[in-house]
């Protein structure tokens, strides 16, 4: 995957008034949504990519920071440790933390703050 390629992508769609953007181009796929106000769009990456898929241990939204007003539990480049907190799923008002079984770096984030994800849905990529 060309990382570099898809950034340009990525700053591309922050000054566009696209809310979502799929390409695909040979082995080359991204589909790309725009999250709330103020968040960077997020990559939802192809099946090729090396590492790790971190699934949705149930269906339920997704929230990608403790509240609203504060920082992302993780970015994308993030270290994280086996069992640090990378995202919660609400489901039924019941909260539920997803943590990192393993140590390693955050490549992709797949879903949308506030997306609504399935059981085992991919949701981070870890390296």
């Amino acid at each position: 995957m060309d990382v570099e390629r898809l950034q340009k992508i990525i700053d591309w769609m922050r000054h566009s008034p696209l809310q979502e953007l799929e390409i695909a181009d040979g082995d080359f796929k991204a589909h790309l949504i725009r999250g709330g106000a103020g968040i960077e769009p997020i990559t939802a990456a192809e099946q090729t990519l090396p590492g790790v898929e971190i699934t949705a241990p149930s269906f339920g939204i997704v929230h990608l920071s403790p509240t609203p007003d504060t920082e992302p539990f993780v970015t994308t480049g993030s270290r994280v440790e086996a069992g640090q907190t990378l995202c919660i799923i609400e489901a039924m008002k019941v909260f539920s933390p997803v943590e990192s079984d393993r140590a390693g770096t955050i490549t992709a984030i797949l879903v949308a703050g506030g997306a609504e994800v399935s059981a085992n849905q991919p949701i981070f990529r870890l390296d």
